[in-house]
């Protein structure tokens, strides 16, 4: 039976050992001191109960979270339906709205008789019309996002009203990052995720009882494989496999290592990457999320009306982007306490309303970076060193588990189901 590494327990480094297991014995390394990644569930005390929310991953839908769907089939995780409504707030031009419907939309009443609101809905609509376009248009499609709207005339207000503010809160980057987003991307995503107009969504759905249930019944089969606080420092490609080393100088060599960590992660993790390895891993950067769990309603919008599961605001003093979930929609948490979940904003929150503190990666995806998407899976052809993660497609928990299913097809041994 083969030896096989995992580093990294996310849900990536999560489902790839589960599927190794089928056929090599396992170990798997995780930096910190619980298992999961952004699988995060945080557990508040509330009188006589226990409140789970969570605090990465939060959502999914059928359409486009297939092999998850699968896996929660599979270990008979509990589902209930929730919303992926959307608010905006732009304080320097006292811009405030919802999306889910008309009442939403026009909040400050004021905007029905507003003829820069009413061209700033007008420049939304037609950008849901022909934003198709750069799916077939390569010199649209190589664009960036901010390059694309000036192009079509669509207005700053578009920009810095809807669109930026839209892309930061679901890719958790900064609003100047956002600019430079590929079109083609945004735009292929908005499609699949039913998000080019009014009435378009899917069905969302989350965990009942937060994702730690869906958690622990995945790694219930290798529990025991687990080395928590074992940071890696070094991996190193053998002539018959590879060895690992960790932040306490022990030293183990495996017949194949999984590197299931962020991008930038795994390409300082070898002591000797291939040419390959580089020029494939290193254009992805990543953003560092300050993420704090709180009750603190003032990050919300002023009119509970446009209150939303997901609510950006761009602040006045230094235009800084600040995404906050609203934990009561997204999971039905507690009808005694509103909770909160904001990135980037720990400096807006009151400290006597701070629950829990958290720092969370995500991919950012710059041009270069969708280039070298495109060839990814060429680092898992040959050696003894392989890949997966999010990077690998849109930085999503669905686009995680592909990536392991994808990695566990190719190397498992003929007749082998990476399911079971």
């Amino acid at each position: 039976m083969k030896k096989v590494a995992v580093i990294g327990t996310g849900i990536a480094g999560m489902a790839a050992a589960r599927m190794f297991r089928n056929w090599a014995d396992i170990t798997i390394y995780e930096q910190n001191n619980y298992v999961g990644g952004h699988t995060n569930t945080v557990f508040i005390e509330e009188g006589d109960r226990t409140v789970p929310i969570d605090s990465g991953f939060i959502v999914c839908n059928r359409e486009n979270y297939p092999l998850l769907m699968r896996l929660f089939t599979q270990l008979e995780v509990p589902l209930k339906p929730t919303s992926m409504s959307f608010s905006a707030i732009h304080e320097a031009d006292n811009i405030e709205y919802g999306g889910s419907n008309l009442n939403q939309l026009f909040a400050q009443r004021r905007n029905l008789f507003s003829p820069r609101y009413i061209r700033f809905l007008m420049h939304v609509n037609r950008f849901n019309a022909i934003c198709p376009e750069v799916l077939e248009d390569d010199d649209l499609g190589n664009l960036t996002i901010a390059e694309y709207a000036r192009h079509r005339e669509l207005g700053n207000d578009f920009l810095k009203w809807y669109i930026l503010p839209m892309s930061a809160a679901l890719w958790s980057t900064p609003i100047s990052t956002t600019e430079q987003f590929p079109v083609r991307s945004l735009v292929r995503f908005f499609k699949n995720h039913g998000l080019l107009g009014l009435n378009t969504q899917f069905q969302w759905y989350t965990v009942d009882g937060g994702s730690e249930v869906y958690k622990q019944r995945l790694i219930e089969s290798f529990r025991t494989a687990i080395r928590l606080e074992s940071k890696v420092v070094s991996v190193a490609e053998t002539e018959n496999g590879a060895t690992v080393t960790t932040m306490d100088g022990q030293t183990e060599h495996y017949d194949e290592v999984v590197i299931a960590t962020h991008a930038d992660q795994a390409l300082s993790l070898l002591t000797q990457p291939t040419d390959l390895q580089q020029a494939l891993l290193a254009p992805f950067r990543y953003q560092v999320n300050a993420t704090v769990l709180h009750t603190d309603a003032s990050l919300m919008p002023e009119r509970k009306l446009v209150w939303s599961s997901w609510n950006y605001r761009i602040t006045r003093k230094d235009q800084q982007g600040v995404c906050t979930y609203w934990m009561n929609k997204l999971q039905g948490v507690s009808d005694r306490e509103n909770y909160f979940v904001t990135l980037n904003g720990e400096d807006l929150i009151s400290p006597d309303k701070v629950l829990r503190t958290f720092q969370y990666e995500h991919p950012i995806f710059t041009v270069a970076a969708m280039q070298a998407q495109h060839d990814l899976p060429l680092l898992n052809q040959q050696g003894h060193i392989f890949f997966c993660g999010s990077y690998f497609r849109n930085g999503f928990h669905e686009d995680a588990l592909r990536s392991a299913v994808d990695l566990a097809t190719l190397k498992a041994p003929n007749g082998i189901d990476i399911w079971s």
